[in-house]
């Protein structure tokens, strides 16, 4: 073949090459459809769980303030009618948890016909995260608050919730979290925090917290929570860390002119739920479902 020929045959070849190339990157609608699918932050839900008393679907949220992305887990009762609204609680974990740490406690109240919506902090676990922000981590509560409220503002939209009747729950440092937001939501039915309490220990920071939004703190955050009006409920085991600033907590809640807020001590049991002894674990859930019921 003479040398011009062979020049000829060499760009027709790169040719060809580089359009096959070309359209092969092109994603079809269906790739680009499972892609999105397969995106670490799913907003479509996933079917976690179902049973006979509920059906639990995960999915993530994007907090608009942090740009981080929450894995939350939606937990609806079974046998719901159409049309029917129901009570919900909303979860907030402690200062390293996951979106399932109170499950012994939705799953007993979907029973009932309590709904839940429970979600991982961002910067709320280290080890094994499923919230964006593991390396934040201990992310502190005013950053946490964020992310509280985009759930409850996804909350409000889910069409088979009663939203004159969304409770927020909060343990240990999730109960700051908690306590704080609801002061500016006293669309909230009612507070229900666990093994929680104001005290310099769970008000304490690093001066170089780089997730300390210090809008969203307080100096005074006994005068801060008592915005609230609402009622509160308190559980504290008796060998707790954190039992002497739920006490003071619930005294701050009570020099209000509205709501109303009960202290209970349980004995034989220290910090959070799975610390509680089986007689202190039973008492909190039917507690819950009884302060729930009359709401």
């Amino acid at each position: 073949m003479k040398k011009g020929n062979w020049v000829v045959l060499f760009l027709v070849i790169v040719f060809i090459s580089f359009n096959s190339m070309a359209c092969g990157s092109k994603a079809s609608p269906e790739n680009s459809k499972a892609a999105k699918a397969n995106t670490p932050w799913f907003t479509e839900g996933r079917s976690l769980e179902k049973n006979d008393d509920f059906e639990s679907t995960e999915y993530y949220l994007e907090n608009s303030v942090t740009g981080r992305h929450i894995y939350s887990v939606e937990t609806k009762p079974t046998g719901i009618a159409n049309g029917e609204k129901v009570p919900v609680v909303i979860y907030t974990h402690g200062q390293s948890g996951y979106a399932t740490n109170f499950y012994a406690i939705y799953s007993r109240l979907a029973k009932e016909k309590i709904a839940a919506f429970s979600f991982e902090c961002c910067g709320g676990n280290k080890s094994g995260a499923k919230s964006e922000g593991s390396k934040l981590f201990p992310a502190h509560y005013t950053s946490r608050m964020t992310d509280l409220e985009t759930v409850l503002a996804k909350v409000k939209t889910l069409d088979y919730v009663d939203t004159d009747r969304i409770f927020l729950f909060g343990e240990s440092y999730g109960g700051v979290t908690s306590s704080f937001v609801a002061a500016s939501h006293n669309e909230i039915a009612g507070l229900i925090l666990l093994s929680t309490g104001i005290n310099e220990q769970m008000m304490a920071r690093e001066e170089d917290d780089e997730t300390y939004i210090p809008e969203n703190d307080s100096d005074e955050p006994f005068e801060k929570i008592k915005g609230y009006t609402g009622d509160v409920i308190l559980f504290n085991g008796e060998q707790d860390f954190a039992y002497e600033g739920g006490k003071n907590q619930i005294d701050a809640y009570n020099k209000r002119s509205e709501g109303s807020a009960v202290f209970y001590s349980l004995p034989n049991s220290g910090h959070s739920y799975s610390e509680l002894d089986d007689a202190g674990k039973e008492f909190v859930i039917t507690t819950m479902i009884d302060f729930i019921g009359e709401r």
